[in-house]
């Protein structure tokens, strides 16, 4: 009799278990579409790889990225939050980022770069400042984005120098909830030994002189990202590298030769916020990117893509990428 009872109960507690089990794992893990990202990209531009890019920003300093800044873009339903991207240090945002922000926008993105940290007066050589004061030209961009889109939330992509700023922003300046992700593209995360450059400075000790030369030339941000005692990395590490609620994703490159070594620009979960720290190569083997033309690697691409979208993420489709020359075209 008890087991009778006891039957329909179990049956019902199962069944229960497997709803919960299978809502969590829809929630966890939505399904892949085998389909590649189609990565169209006008033809507004040639410059496909960094060193065109570079050249075509030496004449235009303060050019935006093919489909960048917009001002009059409306976020869309299906992609509620601009983009705004940051470059690394002595670059611009249109070398940083034509090859990139067409893509992102041409799959419905509202889109925006900034130029900031210029202390030395070279037109187009950004970054160079106070890495915290930079971060207030940052907050001040973002700021003009959302009032400009009516936005409540943005999604911030980072390089280099730029993807540490956007985790600063997001973790010490932004309120609670007006960033969701932060996708960082070999970020300086943490101090850097410059392919250890670093280290034989201070073997032959040789590294202060160089600090100084930095400083005089007005390039502190160069000194900061040596220093893991900077004020700018003490307020960014010291209480945790990450914020509850927030997304973060990182693709290093094994063949960085700026941020190293490159397991430097990874970051380190608290309970409640989501990381996924990516090496390029574990991705696509075939991917020889370095610091500078990962932003123009077609891998990279769709790895942003479906960080920015993850509810309809895609197959990733790999393509061989060379050093400096790597396309997205």
């Amino acid at each position: 009799m008890l087991r009778r009872l006891l039957r329909p109960a179990a049956t019902a507690a199962v069944a229960a278990g497997l709803s919960i089990g299978l809502a969590s794992a829809s929630i966890a893990a939505p399904a892949v579409d085998p389909q590649p990202w189609r990565l169209r990209t006008p033809k507004l531009t040639e410059d496909a790889t960094f060193p065109k890019a570079m050249l075509t920003s030496l004449a235009r300093p303060t050019a935006a990225p093919p489909l960048a800044n917009n001002w009059s873009c409306k976020p869309s339903a299906a992609h509620p939050e601009p983009v705004i991207l940051i470059h690394g240090t002595w670059e611009n945002a249109y070398d940083n980022w034509a090859g990139l922000s067409p893509i992102i926008a041409d799959q419905g993105y509202c889109v925006f770069a900034l130029n900031y940290g210029n202390t030395t007066g070279l037109r187009g050589i950004n970054a160079t400042g106070d890495m915290v004061a930079s971060n207030e030209e940052v907050a001040a961009f973002v700021a003009r984005v959302r009032e400009a889109t009516g936005a409540e939330h943005v999604a911030l992509v980072g390089h280099s120098q730029g993807g540490a700023q956007a985790r600063y922003y997001a973790n010490l300046v932004a309120p609670a909830g007006e960033v969701t992700k932060v996708i960082m593209i070999t970020p300086s995360n943490h101090a850097t030994t410059l392919s250890g450059i670093t280290v034989l400075g201070d073997l032959l000790h040789l590294k202060q002189f160089g600090f100084a030369v930095l400083d005089l030339i007005k390039m502190p941000s160069a000194v900061q990202q040596a220093s893991p005692d900077a004020p700018f990395y003490v307020n960014l590490n010291g209480d945790g590298e990450t914020r509850p609620g927030l997304d973060y994703t990182v693709i290093a490159t094994k063949y960085d030769e700026v941020v190293t070594p490159y397991t430097q620009s990874f970051v380190t979960a608290v309970p409640g916020a989501n990381v996924d720290n990516i090496t390029l190569q574990n991705v696509c083997a075939q991917d020889f990117s370095d610091h500078l033309s990962v932003n123009y690697s077609k891998n990279v691409a769709q790895i942003v893509l479906n960080k920015l979208d993850p509810e309809h993420p895609h197959a990733i489709k790999c393509y061989f990428q060379a050093a400096v020359a790597g396309t997205t075209r």
